[in-house]
């Protein structure tokens, strides 16, 4: 008999749902998208034992059919597309069908919820993809969704969740995309009984303001041409750099616009980027949590983005980096600046850097050479809690750095313990004793001794 085996087909949906729902975060945000593809003009979230215990959003908007209830776990059901042309004309968040169904997978799902057109509402219930209950119940139009027990069935899956903290953060995250997304949406966020967002419909400017608790209005600019326009909100001065992209609406991550940003404007700004794009022009069916989109005309976006800040700007491609690294300088590199040593409020102080790559560094004795992408990249992967999304959202070598960028970069490193090594194992830095060097120069220290 050989040793390969066909998966049992439960397996293989277990581990489809898993691909989706990685974290209570990502139910979070299936539940959002399900809401405002409703449009719903009212979204409330609550969580225990940050959505592994319990997850509930409720909504205000149009509601489910009493008919169509039972197909929403369905694998494959959707109201959103019906043929392959319609995955090239995507507006709406759902489409797969995938969703609800990975979250009943792998949960105790409760679904009620009242169409606009009915006068009750029904609701079922259902534990690891199967109904166990469905019946009449009354409930005001819109849907209630409660998620219990997330990964109950997948032990694994739920040991290597991180401590509550982080996992609250990320549902905190997950919501402040959304409110930025859709100002004139309400949302509220209740975690563990208490209440971190309460936002009545305002303006993007508006909630910047208040959920970053901002002393003034951020900046604004915007572009447009033949393809779509861009919009972008920025405030310069805040304690890092936080960006967020949407694209059509949609939340999306995209290291090469985040590195663009981070150079043009800086490693204190905080910023929301707006694209709007004919829906033909965007492929979403990228990844299976949708949090990646792949642009039909890449070069003619970019430069919209680019023109975001004044004069036509492209920005590179990665082809770009091998055939026209010279040609980029004015805007991927910030004004040259002497380098005399900055000190910095922990004891470091700047002496400059290396081929555009390594950092280097003075501090009690020693000099350290850090080489930047590592740096960075620790850095971001304990904020994202991913390595490959922290590896791409990070700085590259070859990229030239002010001394303001790299007193920023050392100091969030220290803010998160000094971690010696990356996520992948690589050393971050590099340190040599100064009186070794002393030494092998055959010279006084400036103290007055031979070593």
């Amino acid at each position: 008999m050989g040793e390969i085996k066909i998966l049992p087909e439960e397996v293989k949906k277990l581990i489809a749902a898993g691909e989706v729902v990685e974290r209570p975060a990502n139910v979070v945000k299936e539940l959002i998208e399900n809401s405002l593809d409703a449009e719903a003009k009212k979204i409330e979230i609550e969580t225990l034992q940050a959505g592994k215990r319990l997850i509930v959003v409720r909504d205000n908007g149009k509601g489910i059919l009493e008919q169509d209830l039972p197909l929403v776990i369905r694998e494959g059901a959707t109201s959103k597309i019906s043929q392959v042309e319609d995955l090239y004309q995507i507006e709406t968040f759902g489409f797969r069908g995938e969703a609800l169904h990975s979250i009943s997978r792998v949960s105790e799902l409760y679904i009620a919820s009242r169409h606009f057109t009915a006068s009750r509402g029904s609701a079922l219930l259902a534990r690891g993809g199967k109904i166990i209950d469905q019946r009449e119940v009354a409930h005001p139009i819109g849907t209630t969704v409660e998620v219990r027990n997330l990964f109950y069935n997948l032990p694994a899956r739920l040991k290597f969740l991180k401590s509550n903290r982080t996992e609250r953060k990320h549902i905190q995250e997950t919501v402040v995309s959304y409110c930025l997304a859709y100002p004139e949406v309400y949302f509220y966020l209740e975690q563990e009984g208490k209440t971190v967002i309460d936002l009545e419909p305002s303006s993007v400017e508006e909630r910047l303001v208040k959920l970053f608790n901002l002393p003034s209005t951020p900046s604004f600019a915007a572009a447009e041409n033949s393809l779509g326009k861009a919009e972008i909100y920025y405030y310069t001065n805040y304690k890092s750099a936080k960006f967020y992209i949407f694209v059509n609406g949609r939340p999306v991550k995209n290291s090469q616009i985040q590195t663009y940003l981070k150079n043009k404007l800086g490693y204190r700004t905080l910023a929301a980027l707006f694209i709007e794009l004919p829906p033909y022009l965007i492929d979403v069916n990228v990844h299976p949590k949708k949090e990646e989109v792949r642009f039909i005309r890449e070069r003619k976006v970019l430069e919209l983005i680019g023109s975001l800040f004044g004069k036509k700007e492209q920005i590179p491609t990665p082809a770009d980096f091998v055939l026209k690294q010279p040609t980029l300088e004015k805007y991927l590199n910030p004004p040259k600046e002497e380098l005399s040593p900055l000190p910095t409020s922990v004891g470091f102080q700047i002496l400059g850097q290396v081929e555009d790559t390594l950092i280097v560094a003075y501090r009690e004795g020693f000099i350290y050479y850090f080489d930047q992408h590592l740096l960075d990249e620790v850095v971001n992967f304990h904020l994202l809690g991913d390595e490959s999304k922290a590896c791409r959202a990070s700085l590259k070598a070859g990229q030239k750095l002010d001394k303001n960028q790299m007193e920023e970069l050392l100091n969030r490193w220290l803010e998160i313990g000094q971690p010696r090594t990356c996520p992948h194992g690589r050393p971050i830095y590099y340190k040599q004793p100064l009186e070794e060097i002393y030494k092998r120069l055959d010279r006084k220290t400036p103290r007055g001794f031979k070593v």
